[in-house]
């Protein structure tokens, strides 16, 4: 039998159209700074299209990566992303999961003090007081611990453990396993998808910080990337002012230095692709 071919309708070609070219839209602006960072710095000022590399050059990168501070930035910034993730997940998993089960005592009482910081907090002022009381100015572990749980995400992972069936857990206890078996057997290796959607949600954080370093952080040796590059952009002028590099155009540089700040979430973004998406429409239909 011959398969019949599916004919598409005219709103399907406009569907269709329409995404693609709202697909182009949205992703223009990005291929624009690529482009403009690997052009000569000499000719970017010639034209205000870029589909193509103006005369391609990695002069502006290598300028970059000449400034030893960046180096530095990247790697304070890959320890908030690595650690901070790490612990972030661990202590919003510890305090979703005992507020995800109905036997749990005292849960409304310890879900409205979670859920209290979401609608009043304390304030700039009084957590940076808090931050130089504990010592932890110009240290990593302030930009960590001033947001280790995010509630938004812990109630994430709350509503969707408490879609687990409870005659899983039920049989597990009935095996004699604990409570810390049964989240480390049953429940973590069933929700996958959204721990990895969460986690990506914590690493984007982490890496994108930049108010709270520069409040809390005045060592040069220990500024996340995003604060170094703001001082490098800065500093750029004074060099070209100095006479160095004068091949170098300040926007080139700017475009370099927006590259090389989202290039690893990039990366990373299509290992966590699939349960990303999982993990979104989970979170969102469960419970």
């Amino acid at each position: 039998m011959k398969r019949k071919k599916k004919k598409l309708s005219v709103f399907s070609v406009l569907n269709y159209g329409f995404f693609v070219i709202l697909g182009v839209i949205m992703l223009y602006p990005f291929w624009y700074v690529v482009m403009y960072s690997f052009s000569d710095p000499s000719k970017t000022s010639l034209s205000s299209l870029y589909l193509i590399p103006n005369g391609f050059s990695l002069e502006t990168y290598r300028y970059a990566f000449k400034k030893e501070i960046l180096l530095t930035g990247f790697l304070n910034s890959v320890f908030l992303a690595v650690v901070g993730t790490a612990l972030d997940m661990a202590f919003s998993v510890l305090l979703a999961y005992p507020l995800s089960r109905e036997d749990f005592p005292g849960k409304k009482l310890i879900h409205g003090y979670v859920i209290f910081p979401m609608l009043f907090s304390g304030g700039m002022i009084p957590t940076y007081l808090v931050i130089k009381s504990l010592g932890l100015l110009n240290s990593l572990w302030s930009l960590i611990g001033v947001s280790l749980v995010n509630v938004y995400n812990m109630l994430i992972l709350c509503r969707f453990f408490k879609g687990i069936p409870q005659s899983l857990i039920e049989s597990a206890r009935i095996d004699g396993c604990n409570e810390f078996g049964i989240l480390t057997k049953i429940v973590l290796p069933l929700s996958k998808a959204v721990l990895a959607t969460i986690s990506l949600f914590y690493a984007v954080q982490h890496w994108n910080g930049f108010l709270e370093a520069t409040i809390y952080i005045n060592n040069d040796s220990r500024k996340p990337l995003q604060v170094v590059l703001r001082d490098i952009i800065q500093m750029v002028a004074a060099d070209l002012s100095g006479g160095e590099s004068l091949f170098m155009n300040p926007e080139n540089f700017k475009m370099a230095t927006i590259v090389i700040t989202v290039l690893p979430i990039i990366c990373v973004y299509p290992f966590l692709q699939k349960h990303f998406t999982q993990g979104v429409m989970l979170g969102a239909v469960k419970g």
